[in-house]
């Protein structure tokens, strides 16, 4: 018979706040919260925490690397071992993803990361994310590889990541794009909205096709100037705020977006903002120049962005928990505001909010356990099995 466990004497941070209560955990899942004076039965292991704080899992929805992994061009097991890295970051959860690839690259790459997901034993490989091909703005991806969506690119993406396809990211603006989000929901891939062009009188318009979210906010979503009528143009950023069904995104490495617009985004509902590292190769480790594709290279900076020759956004180093702490510093907020945008959001705009994202009774035992005082991860579990512990 497997044991229970029961953690006491711990913190647990749940969308409603902070919980003192013991945590208990059946098999993979949470199965109570119970008061502190609960008597454990012979079946149940219990963990003292020493004070510490149960933090949900989080998760990664847009993450192109990590360390010396590069899923633009995926090695064997490179899925597998960013999985076995990401829990000493708190990370459970997060999606593999492609950018702008050759045409004739993205059904193999997306194929080869699918079956890799399946592979993964430490942090959940939930899927994949292709971010692109369909952009109005090409930012740091590949201009030569950019089309439009049509249904045939639709159901190639789709069947060439054989099920794991959870998230795409398209610029509505373009020719077919209504059909293609369309086809999307059909098959339960989450829409976000990027490296667009759009008018922001067209927005509302675009969202009612089915977007979810959005992917980096105020990255390459370009603003309107003004001029000198005194009049404060209505631009694309301004239009994604103002729907209010719309997650955004957001790489909080401060550089990305100022800490004073992160601030001001944080001023939002809950629902309305995540944190999404868009990590590149080597996120995790010192920096390193190296090429994004042919002949366009990049220099990454530990817990920083990545910046090419000319000083241009390409992707973060960030880790989950580097943009977790930022997003606490230049906000001013609390842990539970900063679960929901690290976790509970993120697993809500994939559609898995019924088993992941928070510390509630049913829902998968995904959690890091944080040091009350700094905030460091000192142990991560996936279904309730650790997987990572900090060395003494």
């Amino acid at each position: 018979m497997q044991v229970k466990q029961k953690w006491t004497n711990v913190s647990i941070i749940t969308p409603e706040g902070p919980v003192h209560k013991d945590l208990l955990v059946d098999g993979d899942r949470i199965s109570a919260l119970l008061d502190r004076k609960t008597v454990s039965g012979n079946d149940v292991k219990v963990i003292d925490g020493a004070g510490r704080i149960l933090f949900p899992g989080m998760i990664d929805v847009l993450q192109h690397g990590f360390d010396i992994n590069f899923y633009h061009e995926p090695t064997p097991g490179c899925v597998a071992n960013s999985a076995d890295l990401l829990p000493q970051y708190g990370v459970t959860g997060f999606l593999p993803s492609i950018g702008s690839l050759a045409p004739d690259k993205t059904a193999g790459v997306l194929s080869d990361l699918a079956q890799q997901c399946s592979q993964a034993r430490g942090a959940r490989a939930l899927g994949v994310h292709s971010e692109g091909p369909c952009f109005g703005a090409p930012g740091a991806h590949n201009p030569e590889n950019l089309l439009l969506p049509t249904l045939e690119l639709g159901h190639q993406l789709i069947n060439s990541a054989e099920g794991k396809l959870l998230a795409v990211t398209v610029a509505p603006e373009l020719d077919g794009a209504e059909e293609f989000i369309g086809l999307m929901k059909q098959n339960g891939v989450s829409v976000h909205l990027g490296h667009s062009r759009g008018l922001a009188d067209n927005i509302s318009r675009y969202v009612s096709w089915g977007i979810d979210a959005v992917t980096h906010m105020y990255n390459v979503t370009k603003s309107l100037p003004p001029d000198d009528s005194g009049v404060h143009p209505f631009s694309l950023p301004d239009a994604l705020l103002a729907e209010p069904d719309l997650a955004l995104g957001l790489i909080c490495d401060g550089i990305h977006v100022h800490p004073k617009l992160v601030k001001l985004l944080s001023q939002l509902p809950a629902d309305r903002v995540f944190l999404e590292t868009d990590s590149i190769k080597y996120a995790g480790r010192d920096g390193a120049r190296f090429e994004a594709f042919p002949g366009y290279w990049v220099t990454s900076a530990k817990g920083n962005a990545v910046k090419d020759d000319n000083g241009g956004l390409c992707g973060s180093s960030l880790t989950s928990h580097e943009a977790m702490l930022n997003y606490l510093s230049f906000t001013g907020t609390d842990l539970t505001r900063a679960a929901m945008a690290s976790s509970l959001i993120p697993a809500r705009v994939l559609g898995l909010e019924h088993d992941l994202g928070s510390l509630a009774v049913g829902k998968l035992a995904d959690f890091a356990v944080l040091d009350p005082n700094t905030l460091a991860v000192s142990e991560t579990y996936v279904g309730g099995k650790p997987v990572f512990e900090q060395m003494a």
